[in-house]
């Protein structure tokens, strides 16, 4: 049967099926629809797509079941997976096993039709064989940059090619590399670490490559470096900014010829390793200065997977934050916990220079000192202030001008907050006493008080419980002029 650009919508809502129907006719496709993978199945025996809009969740098998099918056809069409799961693990999953795309709803209809358009006017996909199901979950968010960095995930997972990881310190480069290799065929062989920067130089090329007894004065035992330990896996090798020059060429050497030297021995030792790399350095920068091989940079560049910082995706703070709780509730509190929602408004006034390990860090602190069985407002701003949430601040005295009590009071105030946590501690302290004035101004009257701040209620009501103030306030009535 001939190629024909038709388009089969698999998706157990009508609704669905209706808006994304209407929205592929206008491209100018013929469309079919069913509401189970057994209906698709049916579909795809008698006729030919292009294109199948696939649906993850489904009554009876998923859309998962009916992926790895369509996988192992002899011409198969290419597949957009779509999903309302707020985790990223299924999109990891949709790219390893082969989606072409993966959109999330409610859908940005423009974007859908845009991919639509554009694989439908491609030539059918290659069959491709079956790859290994996802592990376990590896990241966790909900915002459009973590759910395009999975997607890079799953490609990068489905390869074997060398990976460059790159982002800020503490935005999880460690957790992505240890998900590439969970995702890929070699999850079954080892995952071995070794950070460039932790290790001594002159120690470095020993534990890289491992050493023959009596290469030097102490070796006196053979010692088999992280490459063979890593054989049939994959090597992660963190900080690789930090890599001496001179051992820069080795590295090359062994990723290029896929053997390595130990150290004291000129005998060749085949290797059988991916290796994926991280770092928080601008390694074209070093390049550019000389302190880095620029084609080991090329080599190691094959795929380059760019973690975003967190304070550029806010929507994935509360996730987080709500993960985090769940990850050491038991270990830290001796207790299940569950987040208070109220506790979005602070997370993301805070700024989070320390990423993702300084959100975990702050989670850890709130549930060692937390009370009861849901973890607060309050309970959050103490961690992340480094101080007593109910402490008053330090007063004006009397005769003081604002700014010269600030300048005064200021680095007394620093000195009592933790490292990394500055700015929120002290701007926290502010905004506190600044709601705590314009209630009391206007006996508690938040309209009034919000009027007078210049803001709405709803902010200074969520202000206020993100803050760990009372709400207990007149909220409405009027107060006389």
């Amino acid at each position: 049967m001939a190629h024909s650009a038709r388009v089969l919508i698999v998706d157990d809502e009508p609704s669905i099926r209706f808006v994304l129907e209407r929205a592929v006719e206008k491209l100018g496709l013929g469309t079919a629809c069913a509401a189970s993978a057994e209906e698709a199945r049916e579909l795809l025996v008698a006729e030919r797509f292009s294109l199948v809009l696939l649906d993850v969740r489904l009554p009876g098998q998923s859309g998962f079941d009916l992926l790895r099918d369509l996988q192992a056809s002899a011409e198969r069409p290419f597949v957009v997976m779509m999903t309302a799961q707020d985790t990223l693990a299924s999109a990891v999953s949709a790219m390893r096993l082969g989606a072409d795309e993966y959109v999330v709803k409610p859908f940005d209809l423009a974007r859908l039709s845009a991919i639509v358009r554009e694989l439908s006017a491609r030539s059918p996909a290659t069959p491709a064989s079956p790859p290994r199901e996802a592990a376990r979950p590896a990241l966790v968010g909900v915002s459009a940059a973590m759910v395009e960095l999975s997607k890079q995930l799953g490609r990068a997972a489905a390869s074997d090619l060398t990976v460059l990881v790159t982002g800020e310190s503490g935005t999880g480069k460690e957790l992505v590399a240890r998900a590439i290799h969970e995702h890929s065929p070699r999850a079954r062989g080892p995952f071995v670490t070794v950070n460039a920067a932790a290790i001594p130089r002159e120690l470095l090329e020993s534990e890289l490559y491992g050493h023959e007894k009596g290469a030097f004065t102490s070796a006196s035992v053979l010692h088999k470096g992280r490459f063979e330990q890593a054989n049939g896996g994959t090597l992660f090798l963190d900080e690789i900014g930090e890599l001496p020059f001179e051992l820069q060429a080795k590295l090359l050497r062994a990723i290029q010829e896929r053997s390595i030297d130990r150290v004291g021995s000129e005998q060749p030792r085949p290797i059988d390793v991916r290796l994926v790399a991280a770092t928080n350095a601008e390694l074209p920068r070093l390049v550019a200065s000389g302190r880095f091989r620029a084609d080991l940079f090329y080599r190691l560049s094959v795929l380059e997977l760019r973690l975003p910082p967190l304070r550029d995706r806010p929507d994935d703070l509360l996730p987080l934050a709500e993960h985090f709780v769940a990850r050491h509730a038991a270990a830290l509190a001796g207790r299940d916990l569950r987040l208070d929602p109220a506790v979005d408004p602070l997370l993301r006034a805070h700024g989070w220079p320390g990423n993702v390990r300084e959100l975990e860090n702050a989670i850890q602190r709130a549930l060692v000192y937390s009370k009861g069985d849901i973890l607060r407002p309050a309970d959050l701003l103490a961690a992340i202030g480094g101080g007593d949430p109910a402490a008053p601040a330090p007063r004006v005295e009397d005769g003081e001008d604002f700014e010269t009590a600030l300048r005064r009071l200021l680095p007394g105030a620093v000195e009592s907050a933790s490292e990394g946590s500055v700015h929120g501690a002290i701007l926290g302290h502010a905004e506190r006493e600044l709601l705590r004035l314009a209630l009391s101004r206007f006996e508690g009257n938040q309209l009034r008080a919000a009027r007078w701040l210049g803001i709405n209620r709803n902010t200074l009501r969520s202000r206020l419980v993100a803050l760990g103030l009372s709400l207990a306030h007149k909220a409405d009535e009027p107060s006389p002029d």
